[in-house]
């Protein structure tokens, strides 16, 4: 039985523990019932993950508690003597803590003035071991120590308990630089899957991690959408299910160039390069829209096909070329780091930058040559429009 003064708070958190640290990189929420074996795991996780590469400023929201006395009730002893847990911690309370004696009115016309009166033993906030093992304890008609029925100890007792999910919890933070966030989380990861935690207790990521997975997920979900929209969109205009088909390989020529372009400058897919790719694929797609409309058009006006292709190119291309590299150019500054606070949207230039670059090169070489493949059904049909139309042009 442990009696000790608390105070208690609640606070309204979002998906992270009491404590602070909400915009730490590295959380990691150890959860369990049994105290000391999740005190024994927060320092084990904090040791294990101070050796990985990149984490740095490792620390958790536990503190060492503060010296009390636990007072442990044999509920076998008691029974013998007569007595039970209740009343034995009853009178502990009481003695130690005191007990509500009533209330002394001090102005009739104003309850809030009012004194409340508790009575406990004099100088009990200082009783030594003995002192509590000489507490007077009711066992029938008769009293006994209360050291008769219950051990006393010295112990130490938690400052303060946090919970999640109703169970107790540590959270261990850390700092991170010059590496990944998900490239340190699957390292740390595998760390505590070689080195097991104490029995009962469980961990989990928090803070970022749990904010970046939620991110990619619905930044999946939005480009998703928006592909099919777009499909919907086109194949109304076009009055046909092949041909947005065509247009939108634009798209994954474009992250070719994102990922490579990534790649390159040392940067990561996070939630601004996912927001790039939303964006380029808007931005690409104009390439495939022109060479595809102005074809369709030529074609309604009674053009052969490689003839209307080989058009539609030459006309199409110096607007395609001049309007790419105005919008390289154009994000040049925040892919370099030139403008104020542009280095978080590094990874959203170049991936805007890359997908332009090689979704321009391929637009102009494949769109052509898919569209011919689906209008003559083959490859073989290809050959041989082109070879006639060069025999024409010669």
């Amino acid at each position: 039985m442990r009696v000790t003064e608390t105070q208690t708070s609640v606070a309204g958190v979002s998906g992270s523990s009491g404590g602070g640290g909400g915009n730490t990189p590295i959380r990691i929420e150890v959860l369990g019932s049994n105290l000391e074996n999740l005190i024994r795991s927060n320092y084990k996780i904090q040791e294990l993950i101070s050796k990985v590469q990149g984490v740095q400023d490792v620390r958790s929201n536990y503190t060492e508690g503060m010296p009390e006395l636990q007072v442990s009730v044999s509920r076998d002893r008691a029974r013998a003597y007569g007595t039970s847990v209740t009343e034995v911690s009853s009178l502990f309370t009481s003695a130690i803590s005191g007990q509500d004696a009533g209330v002394l009115a001090n102005d009739p016309l104003n309850a809030g003035q009012d004194t409340f009166i508790k009575v406990r033993l004099k100088d009990s906030d200082g009783f030594t071991i003995q002192d509590i093992k000489s507490l007077p304890v009711t066992a029938g008609k008769t009293q006994i120590a209360l050291g008769s029925v219950a051990s006393i100890m010295e112990a130490t007792g938690p400052v303060t308990l946090y919970r999640i999910d109703k169970q107790r919890a540590i959270t261990v933070q850390a700092g991170l630089t010059g590496r990944p966030l998900q490239e340190v989380l699957d390292e740390i990861t595998k760390k505590i899957q070689a080195s097991p935690l104490e029995a009962g207790i469980t961990y989990r990521f928090a803070g970022q991690a749990t904010s970046m997975k939620d991110s990619f997920s619905e930044m999946i979900q939005a480009l998703s959408l928006s592909l099919v929209l777009i499909y919907i969109l086109l194949s109304v205009l076009y009055e046909s299910l092949a041909t947005p088909l065509i247009r939108m390989l634009s798209l994954p020529f474009g992250l070719i160039g994102s990922i490579w372009f990534l790649w390159l400058t040392n940067n990561t897919i996070n939630l601004y390069s996912l927001i790039g790719i939303l964006v380029m694929d808007g931005l690409v797609a104009k390439n495939g829209t022109l060479l595809l409309d102005y074809t369709l058009q030529l074609m309604s006006q009674g053009k052969d096909i490689m003839e209307a292709v080989m058009i539609a190119g030459k006309t199409r291309l110096k607007p395609i070329l001049m309007t790419t590299v105005t919008m390289i150019c154009g994000m040049l500054p925040t892919a370099l780091a030139l403008a104020e606070g542009a280095e978080a949207q590094v990874s959203m230039a170049w991936v805007l930058i890359g997908g332009l670059v090689t979704s321009t090169v391929f637009t102009l070489i494949m769109t052509p040559l898919v569209f011919v493949f689906l209008q003559t059904h083959s490859w073989r049909g290809v050959y041989s429009s082109v070879r006639q139309w060069h025999k024409a042009e010669n």
